[in-house]
Protein backbone atom coordinates (compact mmCIF):
# COMPACT_ATOMS: atom_id res chain seq x y z
CA UNK A 1 0.00 0.00 0.00
CA UNK A 2 1.38 3.43 -1.13
CA UNK A 3 1.49 6.50 1.20
CA UNK A 4 1.81 10.46 0.27
CA UNK A 5 3.13 11.58 2.43
CA UNK A 6 4.43 15.36 2.10
CA UNK A 7 7.90 16.10 2.79
CA UNK A 8 8.67 19.45 3.01
CA UNK A 9 12.45 19.89 1.07
CA UNK A 10 13.64 23.38 2.65
CA UNK A 11 12.46 25.41 5.26
CA UNK A 12 12.29 29.01 3.95
CA UNK A 13 13.35 30.41 7.20
CA UNK A 14 15.82 33.10 6.55
CA UNK A 15 18.55 31.67 8.81
CA UNK A 16 18.38 28.36 6.94
CA UNK A 17 18.69 30.04 3.61
CA UNK A 18 22.21 28.27 2.75
CA UNK A 19 22.67 28.88 -0.66
CA UNK A 20 21.56 32.14 0.02
CA UNK A 21 24.77 32.83 2.64
CA UNK A 22 27.09 30.68 0.65
CA UNK A 23 26.25 33.32 -2.48
CA UNK A 24 26.89 36.05 -0.02
CA UNK A 25 29.77 35.41 1.28
CA UNK A 26 31.36 34.40 -2.44
CA UNK A 27 30.34 37.16 -3.57
CA UNK A 28 31.69 39.92 -0.71
CA UNK A 29 34.86 37.63 -0.73
CA UNK A 30 34.89 38.20 -4.81
CA UNK A 31 34.23 41.82 -4.45
CA UNK A 32 37.07 42.12 -1.50
CA UNK A 33 39.80 40.50 -3.77
CA UNK A 34 38.81 43.09 -6.35
CA UNK A 35 39.63 45.81 -4.00
CA UNK A 36 42.80 44.37 -3.61
CA UNK A 37 43.84 43.53 -6.86
CA UNK A 38 43.27 47.26 -8.03
CA UNK A 39 46.08 48.26 -5.53
CA UNK A 40 48.33 45.77 -6.73
CA UNK A 41 50.23 48.19 -9.59
CA UNK A 42 50.73 50.78 -6.93
CA UNK A 43 52.37 48.15 -4.68
CA UNK A 44 54.41 46.26 -7.10
CA UNK A 45 55.56 49.61 -8.27
CA UNK A 46 56.80 50.39 -4.97
CA UNK A 47 58.68 47.07 -4.41
CA UNK A 48 60.13 47.95 -7.98
CA UNK A 49 61.03 51.13 -6.23
CA UNK A 50 62.25 49.68 -2.92
CA UNK A 51 64.41 46.57 -4.46
CA UNK A 52 66.08 49.34 -7.41
CA UNK A 53 66.78 51.89 -4.65
CA UNK A 54 68.69 49.02 -2.33
CA UNK A 55 70.08 47.38 -5.21
CA UNK A 56 71.83 51.02 -5.75
CA UNK A 57 72.59 51.29 -2.21
CA UNK A 58 74.33 48.26 -2.45
CA UNK A 59 76.29 48.54 -5.26
CA UNK A 60 77.92 52.04 -4.13
CA UNK A 61 78.68 50.44 -0.38
CA UNK A 62 82.24 50.16 -0.32
CA UNK A 63 82.30 47.53 2.61
CA UNK A 64 81.07 45.15 -0.66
Amino acid sequence: MKSNIAVPLSDSQPSERIVKRGALLLFRGLRALTEQAAKAPGVIAQATADVKSAWQEAASDPKA
